[in-house]
């Protein structure tokens, strides 16, 4: 819907969101979020551990944060804070890069009648156990200053969800 709106209302749209940024404030609506609970194929349906969470928010909070994420990106690319062995999340890149890169290694070590080992790490519920204060200060240690720090600590407080199951009420808890 956002994609189509004429170029008047795409200019309000985006002072309200210069406005929001210069200001340093934080729209609480953002920091809610329905969290839907989709069913893994082949899993125990009434087990909840076997869903996979989806939380909606709102559209315009996700554009806000696409624009945000550009810019962070841009920032950790252009001062070489990404290691060039990251692929997940970037443009022009896909988990096919760190395959073909474990099978060249794989392919070398045979060839040279040498080993290869390699750790994978499965980090179950990553996103779930993520340390506020922990990203703040890995921004600050990366140099960020100013609005883009302050943008994620707003978007990091009181953070609010509220689960949907069909046929259920509502529960409410915070993050």
């Amino acid at each position: 819907m956002l994609k189509h709106l004429p170029q008047s209302a795409l200019l309000t749209l985006l002072h309200i969101i210069n406005k929001l940024w210069s200001s340093e404030s934080f729209p609480s609506a953002w920091q809610q979020a329905v969290v839907v609970p989709i069913p893994k194929i082949y899993k125990d349906k009434s087990d909840p551990s076997s869903c996979r969470p989806i939380a909606l928010t709102s559209c315009l909070c996700k554009v806000v944060e696409r624009m945000i994420n550009g810019r962070l990106v841009w920032y950790l690319e252009k001062n070489n804070l990404i290691t060039n062995m990251q692929s997940g999340f970037r443009k022009q890149r896909s988990t096919t890069d760190n395959l073909v890169r474990l099978e060249t290694s794989i392919r070398e070590a045979f060839v040279q009648k040498q080993h290869a080992v390699a750790f994978f790490f499965d980090l179950e519920k990553a996103y779930d156990t993520t340390w506020k204060h922990g990203i703040m200060k890995d921004l600050f240690d990366a140099g960020l200053r100013g609005r883009l720090p302050m943008f994620f600590h707003g978007f990091l407080q009181n953070r609010q969800f509220q689960v949907s199951i069909v046929n259920q009420p509502a529960s409410k808890g915070r993050g």
